[in-house]
């Protein structure tokens, strides 16, 4: 793993699961990412296409989507690299608890995955407190 941010929001799992689905809603809560588009339903297997600001669009597999509780997005690189991003939203009282994650591995993650993961890990690191601002101001 490279690196692990979390907040807590006031809003419930439900409310920051919807938050986070909303991919074209991305930009509100990430400081890097324009938007999400999913290319069918979010189900394990299915494509979603991420715009980073001043960068390309990337295609990134569903791993796991498990609503309101987690999702995993892995970027690879044929068999040899791969890139993970996931979130996992715990019950926290009345609130939830966002704990978002970076990895990366493969037998050539050094040179295909893991600058890229480094960067991430510095650029997304207030992705969390954002998006359960935004979630707990939803009514």
């Amino acid at each position: 793993m490279f690196g692990s941010t979390s907040a807590r929001s006031a809003a419930p799992p439900e409310r920051v699961w919807e938050r986070l689905a909303d991919g074209l809603r991305w930009q509100q809560w990430s400081a890097t990412a324009e938007w999400m588009v999913v290319e069918s339903e979010l189900v394990p297997g299915a494509i979603v296409t991420v715009k980073r600001k001043r960068g390309r669009q990337t295609a990134f597999r569903v791993e796991e989507a498990e609503a309101p509780r987690r999702l995993a997005l892995r970027l690879t690189f044929g068999p040899v690299a791969w890139l993970r991003l996931a979130w996992t939203l715990e019950p926290d009282g009345t609130g939830t608890t966002i704990v978002q994650t970076v990895e990366s591995g493969g037998r050539l993650s050094r040179w295909l995955t893991d600058p890229q993961a480094r960067r991430g890990v510095a650029a997304w690191d207030g992705d969390p407190a954002r998006l359960a601002e935004i979630a707990a101001g939803e009514r």
